[in-house]
């Protein structure tokens, strides 16, 4: 096994383990939203140890789309769970029509496959749908005085732009900077929506 499989191994067994506690801290009953996002994130870092042990095409595929898909579902799915349970909860409307432009763009991406022009389309919706849900944490965060969330609001953004802007100076470090991102969002997820009980 290389050393970047055992990395890789390593930042998917954290994933799943972080996205597993989340699954206990935040059951469906009490957050639907939250815990749809982490079964999301447990289901990639499942995949991502399937594909470590297997390396079939099948896995890489799965893998390859539930990468697509843990880039922009979880932020907004959370941002709805944490809307509800604050003062400003008719925002949480405004995050669930998020949901719209994410499943057209997975959707593209999963006929289309790969493109030129429409790829960018889809780039540029992701991106905008980042930020904007990024932006909304923030105000979440400053309303409600929590430093929980604003470190939420940090990792989410360093999850996307911190690690591409980190892979283009140095070759190989968005991949892990994005899976430790993405483990540090779903435990300070699980802390401040499985919080409220």
């Amino acid at each position: 096994m290389s050393d970047n499989a055992a990395v890789s191994g390593v930042l998917n067994a954290v994933l799943c383990g972080v996205t597993g506690y989340g699954l206990y801290a935040m059951p469906p009953q009490a957050h639907p939203f939250a815990f749809s996002a982490c079964l999301i994130g447990f289901c990639h870092g499942l995949l991502g140890l399937i594909d470590m042990f297997v390396g079939s095409d099948g896995t890489k595929t799965g893998k390859e789309t539930t990468n697509a898909i843990m880039e922009i579902v979880p932020l907004p799915l959370v941002n709805i769970e944490l809307f509800f349970g604050g003062e400003s909860n008719n925002i949480a409307l405004g995050h669930g029509l998020f949901i719209v432009p994410m499943a057209i763009s997975v959707l593209v991406g999963l006929i289309k496959g790969e493109g030129d022009d429409a790829d960018e389309a889809v780039e540029t919706l992701k991106l905008l749908t980042i930020l904007g849900n990024i932006t909304s944490l923030c105000y979440l965060a400053i309303n409600e005085g929590s430093y929980i969330m604003g470190g939420m609001a940090f990792l989410a953004f360093l999850t996307k732009i911190g690690s591409e802007f980190l892979e283009s100076y140095v070759e190989g470090s968005g991949y892990p900077v994005k899976y430790i991102s993405w483990s540090g969002f779903y435990f300070l997820a699980s802390m401040a929506v499985g919080g409220e009980k």
